[in-house]
């Protein structure tokens, strides 16, 4: 399935100088933030859902793969021209298109920037929730086809907790609404779960209703310092016990602090007696965080744990960028990454964080750890030179096995793409792998969309 000179041509009346073809161009689109390269045949540039329609339609008559690119921030692969052909990017399919304050509901496209939706909503006293730390240059269209999360997690849930409906374009040109605009609605077979999550590989996101909330009265973040990696997971368990439910909780490592060394020196004081450090907040009314700040601090005082605490928006943020500023620092370590996201049963965390530390002195390549432990979900980052792939490679199969023998699942909010559709036949029996592939040609029965993506062979 490549793209013809007549499909070409078709795409080009449509588009016109909106259909990418040099090469220069199409190089900017052939990778995302995995270390993945698939150079496109084409790019397209829509802005109007009727052009997604008729481009879907040329996609069925010529049968040419289809691949949906948000921001290209995912870490796997998931928009990439993996067999070549049109990759449709979204990204001047960016309006807001209907805020009803009654109903808490706000209508977008598929290439609204997360950050730019919640500074929107700030100014009519709501936010959304979903926080990737991507969040100031993703986009909502990849957030939900990934199903992203973010370290509010904990308290407000994932992407899927907030999409109410989706219009999707299929193969052929055709709509598919996947529920009704109202808040609550069992008439149909609720599809739009099934959409949350699935990289473009059953049709492409034209518009998107989210639910939105209200925003916060105020927030307080702890900055804790954790004399013992293990001690973090025992102290959110502690939390959680205590009625507390924080915001976020977020775990960073050891060995993720010492990448991150430059933007922590003003904790030099603290730094000799330093494994890790967790990010705690809490928001709501007034009276609430206050409340629940001090039985935090109780809590604090009792396991003997130092901490920083700040109320102020600039300060908070000022704190949550050291948490942002980790993906980029890691580069610091060694020039080679391997990243997943797994999620772990808390129980099972401090178990874990062990056995990375096991592997990490056996073969001496730096493993880092961090992201949301509030809801298990850790992103595991094996850092490496070239001459250590081999190394690399059988460390992730170990640390996925562990994963999976632990009762956990081998991705939790960036996706399977390409990178982690080999190790899916590990996790899922054959009768699902079977229905998620009758699934997919139900929606997609030539397979154009995103081949090679998410579904094992």
């Amino acid at each position: 399935m490549r793209l013809s000179k007549e499909a070409l041509k078709e795409l080009k009346e449509l588009l016109s100088e909106r259909l990418l073809t040099r090469e220069e161009e199409l190089f900017l689109y052939a990778f995302d933030a995995s270390s993945l390269f698939f150079l496109p045949e084409a790019v397209a540039l829509p802005e109007r859902k009727e052009e997604v329609l008729e481009i879907l339609r040329l996609a069925e008559i010529f049968e040419f793969p289809v691949i949906s690119r948000g921001c290209g921030t995912s870490t796997t692969g998931s928009p990439l021209a993996v067999e070549g052909g049109l990759v449709v990017a979204f990204t001047r399919m960016n309006r807001i298109l209907e805020l009803n304050l009654e109903e808490r509901t706000v209508r977008v496209e598929p290439g609204v920037i997360n950050g730019d939706l919640k500074v929107y909503l700030k100014r009519y006293g709501l936010f959304y929730p979903p926080d990737p730390a991507s969040y100031a240059f993703s986009s909502i269209g990849g957030n939900v086809a990934t199903g992203a999360g973010g370290p509010r997690g904990l308290k407000y849930g994932t992407t899927k907790d907030y999409v109410l409906s989706l219009e999707v374009a299929l193969p052929g040109g055709k709509i598919l609404k996947t529920g009704p605009q109202t808040l609550k609605g069992v008439v149909p077979y609720n599809l739009t779960p099934l959409f949350v999550g699935s990289e473009g590989t059953l049709g492409l996101f034209l518009e998107i209703l989210l639910k939105v909330l209200p925003l916060p009265e105020k927030r307080k973040l702890y900055l804790v310092f954790i004399p013992k990696e293990e001690k973090a997971f025992f102290l959110i368990t502690e939390s959680l016990k205590k009625g507390l439910t924080p915001a976020s909780a977020e775990f960073v490592d050891k060995t993720t602090l010492k990448a991150l060394e430059e933007k922590i020196k003003f904790l030099e004081s603290e730094q000799a007696s330093l494994e890790a450090l967790l990010f705690v907040e809490f928001d709501g009314k007034k009276e609430e965080v206050l409340k629940d700040g001090k039985l935090f601090e109780d809590l604090l005082k009792v396991v003997g744990s130092k901490y920083y605490s700040a109320e102020s928006e600039e300060e908070i943020e000022r704190l949550w960028e050291i948490r942002r500023a980790i993906s980029p620092s890691l580069k610091k370590l060694a020039s080679k990454k391997m990243a997943d996201d797994i999620v772990l049963p808390r129980r099972a965390l401090s178990e874990f964080i062990k056995f990375l530390r096991k592997l990490e002195s056996d073969s001496g390549i730096f493993i880092c750890a961090f992201g949301h432990a509030g809801d298990g979900n850790l992103h595991v980052n094996l850092l490496y030179e070239e001459d250590k792939i081999e190394t690399a490679k059988h460390l992730r199969e170990q640390i996925l096995k562990k994963v999976l023998e632990l009762c956990g699942t081998i991705s939790g909010e960036h996706g399977v793409g390409y990178t982690k559709r080999p190790y899916v036949l590990w996790e899922l029996d054959p009768l699902q792998i079977e229905i998620m592939k009758k699934i997919k040609k139900i929606f997609d029965p030539k397979g154009i969309l995103n081949p090679q993506i998410k579904i094992p062979d």
